[in-house]
Parts: structure tokens; C-alpha cells; sequence
């Protein structure tokens, strides 16, 4: 198997067709993992991602199974910076995992495991895999116990005890009265008489999002979430109602999203965000509020069994709850089955090859400069140098390690950083700047000299440049230069343009 890293949105928006055919291939294929659900996720993406795409070695065939593909940055409390490797859709999908036409399948899990050991991770984070156990297995037994350790995340919620990584489902029949045959007769006389009320034209009423009012429907589903969660989420819960709109708003733009609200007259009562796959002829129900405060018939009942009753409507064969074995999922005749959530981590507790990730090296940057501008020098410092042995041009942490270094004094390295910035930003006269000042602390007048007089060939405006060079030039003994250089700030001197100096400095 030839494997290709997919690292950009217009090859991926290339792939759609030959996606398309791996999908529906896949018997554990979820929407998650569809090209339609992936585009919209990965185009807004904050950090690096990578789709991993194999293909028969030797052949210039269509790809056979895809592994999409996420880097995030961490850093210790000793500004040590590692990364760790996710699934891409970490944090917004209930289900990640790879996708695969069955017969190349385990070839291609080999394939795919040997390309991400040559990637540098700490952490291979497989949260929320779906896929057989078969598949799973597979794939972890490509990582070596004598250089990866192999351990279990822990989905259950301690406050509730809802196992998050239980998924229950419904295989819906062909028509209505069939699925409520499936039903306890509690529940089955439940559902019939709370949709009558409905379907009766009572003061209850349910409508379907549209176009014009899936913004409102949104706000109206989200402010309930934020009611009932805001005092367990604290403040992560802006966050995440953020993130939730934003995905859910793209994927009705997708035409993903099925969004039901239950009114009593004009007051909202309840809403339900749900994603449709109409490749797996599948309802996935994503998330829920409702109005804590009302007393009458129960919101969520009647949501679940309107949306189910429509789905089935809609020839759908599936209707899943996704994470979480809340006990109310399983009046409705439930099934389910068990994501796989693992970390597989090296021994060393570093990266594999021992540096960063290149292309996560902006994330890492953002990370040592937040330690420095806290305060935190060594471990800011510690991870400038990291970033710096993976990429020796970068020129953001050229540019911070080098002032970082030259506030603690150690000029003689902090020249090195300058010098190398103003061979790669000839256009700017910062380098230059920095560079004099640091020759200058060191006592090497002319040097700085040369520096401070590129700040003033590309940016003469600089305050007190020309008293800078001035400085420098008197002690440096070279006193008709330095008298030169004055006259020039004050504009008498017979040099043109800018108001450079006509001398030069060897």
C-alpha cells in the first residue's frame, strides 16, 4: 500500500467522488467521516490536519480507505512542547475513526500505521473510535509494546455515570406502526397519545427549521442547552455553545441538519439538532434543550418520536443517539454498541524523532510566546529552542528568543538570532535595530554602528535612531562621523534623499 498525505483543501475538495466511494463502502462509516460533514469541519479547523489516503503500490487506481487526521500542540509546565495526533474531528464528532473499502482494509490499517510512526506525536489519541473490534485491534497491534504504551480512557461521566462511550441506536422498520410494536406499551401508548395532541392542531405545535429561521431556531436550541449545562460547564460553556453553532450552522448550509422545535402557542418548549446522512440512510441526534421551567407533556418524548416517525417517512434506516446511555434513550427500543477510546503513547514520553511537528509549529510558537509575555522565561525559552531546532528559519522565534535573550543578557547569542533575521527580513529595519543594540551592550560600536545605519536607510523615522548612531560612532573614536551623522538628523547634511549619511563604516 502507497500511502499520500492530504494536507490541503483543494486536493481534498478534489477527492469527493473517490470519497464517496469509500464511504459507501464502509459498513461502519458514519456521517463523521463523510467528504460533505469533513469539508465544512476541516475548512474552519484552528490547527493542522493531515488525511492520510492509501492506494494499491504500484497503481494509479483510485484511493481505498482515508484516516483524516488532527495535530494539536501541549506544553508542560517545563515549557517541554510535544504533540499529540487526534482524530480530526475530535471535539465536534461523536464518531471518528478511518474509512475503508472492506477488502483492502487491513492492508491499508498497516499501511496506515507504519506512515504515522514516521510523524512526530507524543500522544495517538483514538477518542471516540468507531469501527469493529477487528478493525481496532488491528490497528493498535501495529504499535510495539516495547516502545508504546497501550492505556483506556475513562468516558464515564462521574457526576451522572453516563458512559459516554456507549452509543445506542434504533434499526428502524420500513413504516411507523412497526417500530411501535418494538416499544414497551407504556411508551408505545405514550408516543401515540402526545403526537395526536400534536398532530391535532392543539396549542402544540411543531415546526421545521428553514432557511429563514434556523438562525432563531438555533438561538432557541442553544439557549436552553446553555440554561441546563452553564452550571457544570462553567466557563467553558460560551465555548462550546460557539462551537455547536458554528458547526450545526454549517452543516444545515450542507444540507445536514434536521432541527425540530416544539412551541406551545408562541413559546418555544424544546429543539433538536439532528444529522442526517442520506448516504447511510441515517438520523444521528446531536444535541437537545428544552425549557426547564414548563410542567406540561414531555418535550423530549414528543421531539424524539416526531423526529423518528419523520425519519422513518424518509425511507431512513437508523436512528442513533450517539454518545451516552442516558437511561431515557432506551424506552425508545434501543440497541447499542461501544466506541474505542485509547491513548497509545511513546515510552519516552516525547515526540517520535524528537522534534515538533512542523506543521504545528505556529500552534507551538503561540505557546512559548504566551509563557514569555507571562513572565515565565526559562520555560518560555526551553520552548523557543524546541521550535528552533525543527525549524532554524522561523523567524517569530528568531525574532522572541532573540529579545528574551538579550533582556537576560546573553548578547553574544542574541547577535546570533539577529544577524541570521536580517539576512531573511531585508526589508525591515527591526533586525537591525535589535542587532545594533545588542553590539552595542557588547561594546562592538562599529557593528552597531552598520546596524543602526540599515535602520535608517529603511525606516529614518525610528525615534532617536540618528542618537543612537551618534552614541555609538563617539565611542567608537569616530568623531567626524559622529559629527556627520548629527548634522544629518537635523537635516544639514549633503546627502539626498531619506536624510541618509554620505559615510560609510568599515
Amino acid at each position: 500500500m502507497h500511502i499520500d498525505l492530504i494536507e490541503d483543501m483543494d486536493t481534498f475538495s478534489r477527492l469527493r467522488e473517490n470519497w464517496d466511494e469509500v464511504y459507501d463502502s464502509d459498513p461502519y462509516a458514519t456521517l463523521f467521516l463523510s467528504w460533505t460533514w469533513l469539508l465544512s469541519w476541516l475548512e474552519k479547523l484552528s490547527t493542522p490536519w493531515i488525511v492520510l489516503a492509501a492506494k494499491r503500490s504500484g497503481s494509479d487506481a483510485h484511493y481505498v480507505a482515508f484516516f483524516p487526521l488532527r495535530i494539536d500542540t501541549r506544553i508542560d509546565g517545563e515549557g517541554r512542547l510535544s504533540n499529540d495526533l487526534r482524530m480530526a474531528g475530535s471535539h465536534a464528532a461523536d464518531y471518528c475513526g478511518l474509512i475503508s473499502i472492506p477488502d483492502f482494509e487491513s492492508d491499508a490499517i498497516t499501511a496506515f500505521a507504519q506512515q504515522i510512526k514516521r510523524l512526530n506525536w507524543t500522544d495517538f489519541v483514538l477518542g471516540n473510535f468507531s469501527g469493529s473490534d477487528a478493525r481496532f485491534t488491528k490497528l493498535v497491534s501495529c504499535f510495539s509494546q516495547s516502545k508504546f504504551t497501550i492505556s483506556q480512557m475513562d468516558r464515564v461521566n462521574k457526576t451522572d455515570q453516563v458512559d459516554n462511550a456507549l452509543c445506542p441506536y434504533v434499526e428502524l422498520p420500513d413504516d411507523w406502526d412497526t417500530y411501535l410494536e418494538t416499544l414497551s406499551a407504556n411508551t408505545r401508548q405514550k408516543l401515540r397519545r402526545l403526537l395526536r395532541v400534536v398532530d391535532a392542531n392543539s396549542d402544540y405545535r411543531i415546526t421545521h427549521a428553514t432557511a429563514d429561521t434556523v438562525a432563531t431556531d438555533l438561538d432557541t436550541l442553544l439557549r436552553f442547552w446553555e440554561i441546563k449545562w452553564r452550571p457544570r460547564k462553567g466557563k467553558l460553556t460560551d465555548s462550546l455553545v460557539r462551537a455547536h453553532r458554528a458547526m450545526l450552522s454549517r452543516s444545515f448550509d450542507r444540507g445536514l441538519l434536521f432541527l425540530p422545535t416544539l412551541w406551545a402557542g408562541d413559546r418555544p418548549l424544546a429543539a433538536l439538532a439532528i444529522l442526517v446522512d442520506e448516504r447511510k440512510k441515517s438520523f444521528l441526534f446531536y444535541i437537545t434543550g428544552r425549557d426547564e421551567e414548563f410542567a406540561g407533556p414531555q418535550p423530549g418524548l414528543i421531539l424524539h418520536g416526531h423526529s423518528i416517525r419523520y425519519a422513518i417517512s424518509c425511507g431512513m434506516k437508523r436512528y442513533d443517539f450517539l454518545r451516552g446511555n442516558e437511561r431515557y434513550k432506551y424506552s425508545f427500543g434501543v440497541n447499542e454498541r461501544r466506541l474505542h477510546c485509547y491513548v497509545v503513547a511513546t515510552r519516552s514520553g516525547r515526540n517520535l524523532g524528537g522534534r515538533l511537528d512542523v506543521r504545528a509549529i505556529a500552534d507551538a510558537l503561540k505557546e512559548a510566546t504566551d509563557l514569555h509575555q507571562e513572565g515565565k522565561i526559562d520555560q518560555a525559552a526551553r520552548a523557543y529552542r524546541q521550535i528552533l531546532e525543527t525549524d532554524p528559519r522561523n523567524e517569530g522565534a528568531l525574532h522572541r528568543y532573540g529579545q528574551l535573550l538579550a533582556r537576560r543578557g546573553d548578547h553574544v547569542a542574541a547577535k546570533r538570532m539577529f544577524k541570521l533575521l536580517t539576512r531573511m527580513r531585508t526589508d525591515t529595519y527591526k533586525p537591525w535595530l535589535l542587532l545594533g543594540q545588542s553590539c552595542e551592550a557588547m561594546g562592538q560600536f562599529l557593528e552597531a554602528a552598520n546596524a543602526y545605519r540599515e535602520v535608517i536607510r529603511l525606516q529614518p523615522a525610528v525615534p532617536d535612531i540618528f542618537s543612537k548612531l551618534v552614541n555609538v560612532l563617539f565611542k567608537a573614536g569616530r568623531i567626524e562621523d559622529a559629527r556627520q551623522a548629527l548634522m544629518t538628523s537635523y537635516g544639514v547634511g549633503s546627502t539626498g534623499a531619506e536624510g541618509g549619511a554620505s559615510f560609510s563604516i568599515h
